[in-house]
């Protein structure tokens, strides 16, 4: 493993040639099986094609017992964290309640694993018991989109970027999903060679690997207008300045244009004024905080920019229809696809363009 952060391009150590590589894949409560499945089987189709086990890989549990995954079905594992004390690769796959199955044991384990040279590392939410661990002090770390704020808002002190997956000398964190596909094919490119992980990639009907640079996620396609590349700019500092929201001549002066242009083109691409579409924004974030984290609703109030608890929860049910405390403690991962997909931007291409 380089000691330097991989931007995802395959300039890789030297491809190793006879050692099998192993892997233990860690299984927390609720983990996403949609990232699980494409790095078992990219792993099984390079042994497939170099004709020998070049990759091993062992599913882990907590307590050896089998893991219900976020989509209700459960997988039996290969054994216990505290049947596998020393492992050269672990990627923990969490989901979405990740602090609610933080252990003491689990966080020994993976500090005996660091002190023993261990590449660690997390897919999704897998990120959360690491830091938790302090395992990531010092390191660069990516975890999903939906997450992110939550988690720079509990681990302040780690640097974390949205975008697909980061390797920063032995940790490794991934947003998930699809990327998992991209960083597994980036870690055999760098163990057995970039033509492998093209023949991998090739078999999965995804010739394109993508960079871990790449960004989680698009806006829908829009015209490539100078109006579209300045409401790119007001969504970015929306979501950057979720805590102490800037005002419209803020956000305006920011973005580079004046408040009645802002108006302007919020209205023509979104079809609401800006602070209003600001303020939806930040219900979404407090949503994933409440969902995601254990945060009291106070904080998680505060976090999104809303003078009071009364405020916020006021605006909350004006939004969801129901209070913060309501929607913690009704909605399951499967209820909440009723709000997906995320604040959709209804663009609406004017006479003009």
């Amino acid at each position: 493993m380089a000691d330097t952060r991989s931007s995802g391009t395959l300039t890789a150590p030297r491809p190793e040639k006879s050692e099998t590589t192993r892997f233990g894949f860690v299984l927390l409560p609720e983990f996403p099986l949609y990232a699980l499945v494409p790095a078992i089987e990219a792993l099984r189709i390079a042994n497939q094609h170099r004709g020998r086990t070049v990759f091993d890989w062992r599913l882990i549990s907590l307590d050896g017992a089998p893991v219900r995954a976020c989509s209700g079905m459960t997988l039996t594992v290969d054994c216990g964290i505290a049947d596998i004390p020393v492992c050269p690769h672990v990627l923990i796959f969490a989901g979405n309640h990740p602090m609610q199955h933080f252990s003491k044991p689990l966080f020994s384990w993976l500090r005996k694993l660091a002190r023993h040279g261990s590449v660690l590392g997390g897919v999704d939410t897998g990120a959360f018991p690491l830091a938790e661990a302090g395992l990531l002090e010092g390191y660069e770390a990516t975890v999903h989109w939906e997450t992110i704020t939550t988690f720079r808002d509990r681990y302040p002190g780690i640097r974390t970027t949205e975008q697909l997956f980061t390797i920063d000398r032995n940790r490794i964190t991934c947003a998930g999903g699809h990327a998992t596909l991209d960083l597994i094919l980036r870690l055999i490119a760098g163990k057995q060679g970039a033509v492998l992980a093209q023949i991998v990639a090739n078999s999965f009907i995804s010739p394109q690997m993508r960079r871990g640079v790449n960004p989680q996620r698009f806006e829908p396609q829009q015209p490539a207008t100078s109006s579209s590349r300045v409401l790119t700019r007001i969504l970015q500092h929306m979501e950057e300045h979720l805590g102490e929201p800037l005002s419209a001549e803020e956000l305006a002066r920011r973005s580079g244009v004046s408040v009645r242009a802002l108006s302007r083109i919020m209205r023509d691409r979104t079809g609401e004024p800006p602070m209003r579409y600001y303020r939806k924004v930040r219900l979404q974030a407090a949503r994933n905080a409440l969902f995601y984290s254990e945060s009291p609703i106070q904080d998680v109030a505060v976090s999104c920019g809303f003078s009071s608890p009364e405020v916020f929860s006021r605006t909350f049910r004006m939004h969801f229809g129901l209070s913060p405390r309501e929607f913690r403690q009704k909605f399951t991962g499967e209820e909440l696809r009723r709000f997906r997909p995320e604040l959709e931007l209804q663009l609406r291409v004017s006479k003009s363009h």
